[in-house]
């Protein structure tokens, strides 16, 4: 009796393992999910998603659109499938087969129907508006687009294209809850995940848009900056910790009532700070100025780098915009030669190397010849550098670039503290002082001399016979456009429209309009080794994605089976 027990228990214990691991594997399961989103010059969003699913259970699939924040979705429909108006819970799989529709009884959902059992491929559309929001000073979308739910995918891609191409120069883009990469490619934002997501996992991106290019209706009371550290919130790269999960809940539980308590407290006290006199920066700035324009030069009381504040609160004036700009500038002074020589390997190539003339930096300001000794200690002992010497360069010191790029906004405040264009002042709140920033009578001017003649540059690139009335120098113009990121523009510009006059610049100027091209180049080599290096994985110009943060993404409504 006891060996038949034994084998009893044996044979139930096999048959019991067996069992349970074939209910492990009955389960619905996603392969790959591909989003594609078409952004519109409104800021609505055609998403397409083309799902692999594995189906073992269930009769229908749906996708639950939460947290939408006065968004619509529109024009819902599954390739090949047949609108059903009148969706009936509880049909049966055969009749749901082949059809789809929408329900309001338990939040707006989309459904269709599952089909037969087994390895399905379903392509959906459907329209979100107002996936763009204008913000304080610029524009962004902020969409999680978990839509899995249940049913987490083991593979995932994301591209978003638009009316116009995604750059660095006018684009900021961030990934969070995954662990993936995030990047611009061929003017697209393309990501995918590393691993395989979980249910709760968030699939989140962020793009943001300081020039505002969109024409959008909703607005939020946010400034990018703050958009920005509410997703940071939370966001890390590395693997996460043990953590309780009660004591997380609790944590944030915590938090959020704080937070919830005294959000009414801190819009009192921003809007008694502009009453303070709070200066006015980015989107309101703009507003402020807009239809004006000054041509110009905005600025004539120091060096360029001064301005980098104002610059920076225009969503201009980068790092890379200043380098360009300081190679501009050293070649009108003759302080640098620019060379062009053959580089010699597997397919014949054109290579820039700059020379450094002039060894001697006291008449330099501050900022500027921080910029220059990252020359001298890129060149050879002849004080010559090539393109690929700097991207080298760049990459190996990508973190001390960083570190430098990091430090111009501070550095310019401080300077315009100093010449009494700005100043520093606090009201009271909760018994401590609260700071911020105002503008004397001559720091506004400054100001909104620096806003209208970025207006200026708009209205020339819109419309170039207006280049004539242009009575700047333009050796300076081109320099300062170059601060704006639209140096190259009006390069090209003159190239086209004054083909002669331009040959007697370039013999006139033959460092400046003769090596402009390679200047160029040889600035966009310093970029590329930055980028090389990691420096702007966490700058907006993509990288790694994080796997935690998101905070404040709208969507993410998730979905499932059943």
């Amino acid at each position: 009796m006891k060996k038949l027990a034994g084998c009893l228990i044996g044979l139930g214990m096999v048959v019991g393992g067996q069992t349970v691991h074939a209910a492990e594997e009955e389960v619905n399961t996603m392969p790959s999910i591909d989003i594609e989103v078409d952004l519109q010059e409104d800021g609505s969003g055609i998403i397409t998603e083309h799902r692999k699913m594995n189906m073992v259970e269930g009769t229908e699939l749906f996708i639950n659109m939460e947290n939408l924040n006065d968004s619509e979705v529109e024009d819902f429909y599954v390739e090949g499938y047949t609108y059903n108006p009148d969706w009936d819970f509880d049909n049966s799989r055969e009749e749901k087969a082949g059809t789809y529709g929408m329900s309001t009884e338990n939040g707006l959902e989309l459904i269709w129907g599952i089909g037969e059992y087994g390895l399905n491929e379903y392509e959906l559309t459907y329209t979100v508006t107002d996936l763009v929001r204008q913000l304080d000073d610029g524009q962004a979308l902020n969409w999680d687009f978990n839509t899995f739910g249940d049913i987490p995918p083991e593979a995932v891609s994301i591209t978003i294209d638009g009316p116009f191409e995604f750059n660095q120069e006018n684009t900021l883009i961030w990934g969070f809850g995954y662990d993936g990469l995030v990047e611009l490619d061929n003017g697209q934002l393309v990501s995918s995940a590393r691993t395989a997501l979980d249910s709760s996992s968030s699939l989140v991106v962020l793009m943001q848009f300081p020039e505002s290019p969109f024409m959008v209706d909703l607005t939020m009371d946010q400034t990018l900056e703050e958009q920005l550290e509410r997703s940071q919130d939370g966001a890390t790269y590395n693997e996460a910790e043990s953590i309780n999960t009660g004591a997380l809940i609790a944590i944030f539980g915590f938090v959020g009532a704080i937070v919830a308590a005294i959000g009414g407290s801190l819009f009192a006290v921003e809007s008694r700070k502009k009453k303070a006199g709070k200066i006015v920066t980015g989107y309101a700035r703009k507003s402020q100025n807009k239809g004006q324009t000054y041509a110009d030069i905005p600025y004539e009381d120091g060096d360029i780098f001064d301005i980098a504040y104002f610059l920076n609160e225009l969503q201009h004036g980068s790092f890379e915009d200043y380098f360009f700009a300081y190679l501009l500038k050293w070649s009108k002074e003759e302080k640098i030669k620019i060379h062009n020589v053959q580089k010699n390997n597997w397919i014949s190539k054109e290579m820039t190397v700059i020379e450094l003339v002039e060894q001697y930096t006291e008449d330099m300001a501050p900022f500027e010849k921080r910029v220059w000794e990252i020359l001298e200690s890129a060149s050879d002992l002849s004080g010559k550098i090539t393109e690929d010497d700097m991207k080298n360069w760049s990459k190996k010191h990508a973190r001390k670039l960083g570190n430098l790029a990091e430090d111009i906004k501070e550095d310019s405040k401080q300077i315009l503290i100093e010449k009494g264009y700005l100043e520093m002042d606090s009201i009271q709140f909760m018994g401590a002082d609260s700071s911020f920033i105002k503008a004397s009578r001559e720091g506004d001017q400054l100001f909104d001399r620096i806003t209208q003649f970025g207006n200026h540059l708009d209205d020339l690139e819109s419309d170039d016979s207006l280049a004539y009335r242009q009575t700047l120098p333009w050796v300076d113009f081109i320099i300062w456009a170059t601060l704006y990121g639209k140096g190259s523009d009006i390069v090209e510009s003159l190239e086209e429209l004054y083909p002669e006059q331009f040959q007697e610049w370039v013999a006139h100027y033959p460092v400046f309009y003769g090596g402009y091209h390679r200047m160029y180049g040889f600035s966009n080599s310093m970029s590329s080794g930055m980028q090389s290096g990691g420096y702007n994985a966490s700058g907006g110009a993509g990288g790694s994605t994080s796997i935690g943060g998101g905070g404040g993404a709208m969507g993410g409504g998730g979905g499932g089976a059943r």
